[in-house]
């Protein structure tokens, strides 16, 4: 469990979140092999849709290893987890005319190995709640109209989308995935 906040929101428009967290202290971990971090703003670009906020004050960043080699950041419930607010900006997959959303995600907590529970440091909370402000100044929550995996049938919902995504559903034809 954690909080969370998906939207449909494109590449520019991320850039204004990923700043106020570099200007809140973050370091920007690029992608889950975590192999890229950075402090600055060039950190974020086209070919990635997913990152990782790292608040250092709120713990130390965590690998995992797998039995096959690969290392990734250590996103799961544990301390490492605890100091992390995963984020991203949507697909935008012109091929197939499709949007994929994206997300401001953190944990709630984790268990320590003494079953104690740790909770989720105030600052990342702090830190989460100001980008979801600057998320949703970016992608308002609008109603848009989807269409039915089940029936095919076109319906109507809210969701925060940017201006530029919601242009797309609205006379490009694309779909929101």
């Amino acid at each position: 469990m954690g909080k969370q906040i998906n939207y449909y929101m494109e590449y520019e428009a991320f850039l204004k979140i990923a700043q106020a967290a570099l200007d809140s202290g973050c370091v920007i971990v690029k992608d889950y092999d975590g192999k890229i971090t950075g402090t600055d703003i060039s950190i974020v670009t086209p070919d990635c849709t997913h990152y990782f906020f790292h608040l250092p004050e709120a713990g130390e960043l965590g690998y995992k290893t797998y039995d096959d080699g690969r290392t990734i950041v250590d996103y799961s419930y544990t301390a490492s987890g605890n100091s992390l607010i995963e984020a991203g900006y949507s697909l935008l997959n012109d091929t197939d005319k499709e949007i994929h959303s994206s997300r401001l995600f953190c944990i709630s907590g984790y268990y320590d190995k003494n079953d104690e529970w740790i909770a989720r440091p105030d600052c990342i909370t702090k830190l989460y709640n100001k980008l979801v402000r600057i998320a949703k100044k970016q992608a308002p929550y609008t109603e848009v109209s989807k269409i039915s995996l089940r029936d095919g049938q076109k319906y109507m919902t809210k969701e925060y989308i940017s201006p530029l995504c919601l242009e797309l559903t609205s006379n490009k034809d694309y779909k929101l995935k």
